[in-house]
């Protein structure tokens, strides 16, 4: 009963052990990586591949080259399946699946204090850091030329990747603004002073008062300084 007993345990602990995947040496990795770069034209210095899980059992000498080629057509980034081939003097050598953690960086500007909607970012409100952006659905922002003409779409917390999606252009008539209001028929023209009570741009359509008779007209937007009565 007792001998049944410890061979049982032993025969559990060989399964176990069995299943453990046997890790590929560090030459391996960076061999696997380096094909990686090369299958899609990937910039190192911006690129970092990780293995993340290989179940490869083979050692340094016991290939010289390999080939490798993706299980997916997906973008090249976050965690990816591939199959390697293994050769030794242009023989197969082994082969296997792995997957692969793909991460890209680049330098970005990351805000340093909260910003309100509406708000210009300005040089005080960022940094310019190099980041993971991997995980981004919007394009980041590089440049600090790419907020000319800009401000928050929306609140902006601190510690944030700037992204195209955070930004708008700023209206060409904000609210509060001074206006021109233009009434104008084939037979006259009339101009009034006004105040624009939305913001908009070139084309839009937003509510303005009349400074003098103080009431609400719809008026179609032609520039940051002149707005016409809309006839719609």
């Amino acid at each position: 009963m007792i001998l049944r007993h410890i061979i049982g345990l032993f025969l559990a602990t060989s399964v176990i052990i069995a299943s453990e995947p046997c890790p590929a040496d560090d030459h391996l990795d960076r061999a696997i990586s380096d094909s990686i770069l090369a299958l899609y034209d990937l910039d190192p210095g911006r690129t970092e591949i990780s293995v993340v899980r290989n179940r490869l059992d083979i050692s340094r000498s016991e290939y010289d080259a390999l080939e490798i080629s993706a299980l997916t057509t997906s973008e090249p980034k976050g965690t990816l399946p591939f199959t390697v081939r293994l050769l030794m003097a242009g023989r197969p050598a082994g082969e296997g699946q792995i997957r692969v953690k793909i991460a890209h960086f680049e330098k970005v500007l990351v805000t340093c204090d909260r910003i309100k909607r509406h708000n210009v970012i300005t040089p005080d409100k960022y940094n310019i850091e190099r980041r993971e952006t991997t995980s981004l659905t919007e394009k980041p922002i590089s440049a600090p030329a790419d907020l000319t003409g800009k401000w928050a779409r929306r609140g902006i917390g601190k510690g944030q990747i700037l992204t195209s999606g955070m930004l708008e252009l700023i209206p060409e008539v904000t609210p509060g603004s001074e206006v021109s209001i233009l009434y104008k028929t084939s037979a006259l023209q009339i101009t009034a002073l006004g105040i624009a009570m939305e913001p908009g741009y070139r084309g839009d359509i937003i509510r303005v008062k009349n400074s003098q008779s103080r009431k609400i007209i719809a008026c179609t937007i032609i520039d940051e300084k002149t707005v016409q009565v809309s006839s719609h």
